[in-house]
């Protein structure tokens, strides 16, 4: 008898590990509102909402299409603008300490993965990359695979393509920064800007200030590199 009741008991629990497991299997679907729901991992088409935010229940979740946000991290954007002088601060300690970093990308979850075009009213306030257009008020990404238009700046471990904003930091640049601040530690492409920073530079500065830790091609009223300092042109 005690047998008997053990199987039954048995059975019981794994039939309610079966259902819950069915009940939250992770699925695709067209359209989705954002945050989008943890039982979604994958939307083809549309998204709409306040935006993506950080849960320990989400791995990864992925966005084929576009991405529109009313996001309220827009209510931040005078603290930015506040301490934009302190962060351009913070970057260049960051690069004397340790000389390859300004960015520093915390890994949260979700995990979101645009491939698309994302327009929104704040940024991002998880871990993303992009493959495509992303329009927005500031952000702060893993990776950005396209282009980059911001009202005040973005940041990304690593950008490939084109960045438009106020401000634009990366660790690693392959491609075309422009703006009125530009940063960058490995330099292959062209910064053009008020003010333009480079570790490495395999590329080209032009703007009114240039400096960087090494060679390059460098034009503005006045330019820096580890080997000298020239108005108009640099090398």
């Amino acid at each position: 008898m005690k047998k008997q009741i053990l199987l039954l008991l048995l059975f019981s629990f794994s039939n309610m590990f079966s259902q819950d497991s069915i009940r939250y299997a992770t699925h695709s679907q067209i359209f989705s509102l954002s945050p989008i729901s943890k039982r979604v991992d994958k939307v083809n088409g549309l998204v709409v909402g306040v935006g993506h935010y950080d849960s320990r229940f989400i791995d990864k979740q992925t966005i084929n299409g576009i991405n529109l946000e009313v996001n309220p991290t827009a209510l931040a954007l005078p603290l930015f603008v506040l301490y934009l002088p302190e962060i351009i601060k913070q970057n260049k300690m960051n690069i004397d300490k340790d000389s390859l970093k300004i960015v520093r990308v915390e890994k949260s979850k979700p995990l979101i993965q645009m491939n698309g075009l994302n327009i929104s009213s704040g940024c991002f306030t998880t871990s993303v990359n992009v493959n495509g257009l992303t329009i927005s008020t500031f952000n702060k990404m893993n990776k950005i695979n396209g282009i980059s238009i911001t009202g005040l700046g973005v940041q990304a471990d690593k950008i490939n393509g084109l960045t438009l904003g106020a401000y634009n930091g990366t660790n690693d640049l392959n491609g075309v920064m422009l703006g009125l601040f530009n940063e960058t530690c490995s330099l292959n492409g062209l910064q053009l800007g008020f003010y333009n920073y480079s570790a490495t530079n395999s590329g080209i500065q032009i703007g009114i200030l240039n400096m960087s830790k090494s060679r390059g091609l460098q034009f503005g009223l006045w330019n820096i590199n580890n080997k000298r300092s020239m108005p108009f042109i640099n090398w």
